[in-house]
Parts: C-alpha cells; structure tokens; sequence
C-alpha cells in the first residue's frame, strides 16, 4: 500500500524522466576548422517533385536546414539547400551548381533569396547538418532573417521553386520540419 508521500515522488520520478526522455530542440556543433558554434534545427524540411518522366519512383529533393551561426558573439542564421536526385544522370543531368536562387512560396507569399558565394561553415560540417545520404548534393547557403524563418515555420501552404532549372515544377513538401522549426526560431 502506497503512502501519499511515496505517490507524490512516483509521480515526481515519473514526470522528470519524460522531461529528461523529451528530444531536444536544437543541436549545438563546434565547426572546428572555423572555431564557430553552429545551431541547428533538429528537423529539417524536405521537398520532393515528382520525375516519372524519365523513371518510376524517380524525384528531385530539396532540403533545407535552418542553421544559426555563432562567429565570436557575431550571430547569422542561414538556410542550406540540399539539392539532390535520385534521378540517373544518364537520364536528366543535375542543375548547374554555379545557379541557386531559391523560391519559397509560404501562404501565397513569395520569398526570392539568392545564395552566398561561400558556405558560413566548413563542408567538414555538413554531415552533422542533415546532409543527404543519397547522391551527391549540391549544396548553397542563404543569409535569412529570423523573421523570416518565424513566418515559414507557422506557414500552412510551402512549396519552394528554382528557377534555373530547366524542370518548372514546384517541390512539394514531403518531411515536415516545420514544428523543428518554430522550436529553432523560438528557443
């Protein structure tokens, strides 16, 4: 027979091992080469199209990774695109990496952003950063504000585009990270 004491501590035992069991909300990653701390969300969010064009089964990905980067106190926050296939090459080549401007189309709402020359971290990293483990992605990296990243979280309708591409179809959102994603821009 249980005292009321000893329910009140299973149930205090009880609660912190779900707190302690809970998934956390972010990743912390010391990039090395550059010294810097990297916040990443948990989650990321995946685009696919369809390709049945040149094979069953067949889609084009993008993936995008909210990433936060602590350089000295000096803070950014970026998207990295991962654009992968799994498309043969034989059957469709791959976009042309020195392109990379990025549609994102959240609620209606159009978000143009055009990548960086350079990586805000070491490709060293990039595994730890939800890299693809299929193919051989290109990768970009897109400066974004916060407020931003708040506004595509909440969003209900995302879809992203590329314009290079000679391929007009939009991605449709197939792994959602979005509640990743809040948690990231709120933490």
């Amino acid at each position: 027979m249980f005292t009321a004491s000893r329910r009140i501590l299973l149930v205090a035992l009880a609660v912190m091992a779900g707190c302690a069991s809970r998934a956390p909300l972010t990743r912390e990653i010391l990039d090395e080469q550059s010294g810097n701390t990297l916040l990443v969300v948990t989650v990321p969010l995946e685009f696919a199209r369809e390709r049945n064009d040149v094979a069953a089964h067949a889609r084009d990905y993008a993936t995008l990774v909210a990433v936060e980067v602590d350089n000295a106190g000096k803070y950014g926050d970026y998207l990295l695109l991962y654009r992968w296939s799994t498309v043969d090459r034989r059957m469709s080549p791959p976009p042309d990496p020195g392109q990379g401007r990025l549609h994102i189309f959240a609620d209606g709402r159009e978000l143009d952003l055009a990548p960086l020359a350079d990586l805000p971290v070491g490709p060293a990293r990039l595994r730890e950063l939800h890299l693809p483990p299929h193919g051989d992605p290109i990768v970009h990296a897109y400066p974004i504000a916060a407020e931003t990243l708040r506004y595509i979280a909440s969003s209900s309708e995302l879809t992203v585009r590329m314009p290079q591409e000679p391929l007009d179809a939009p991605f449709l959102l197939r792994e959602d990270g979005r509640a990743a994603l809040r948690a990231f821009v709120t933490r």
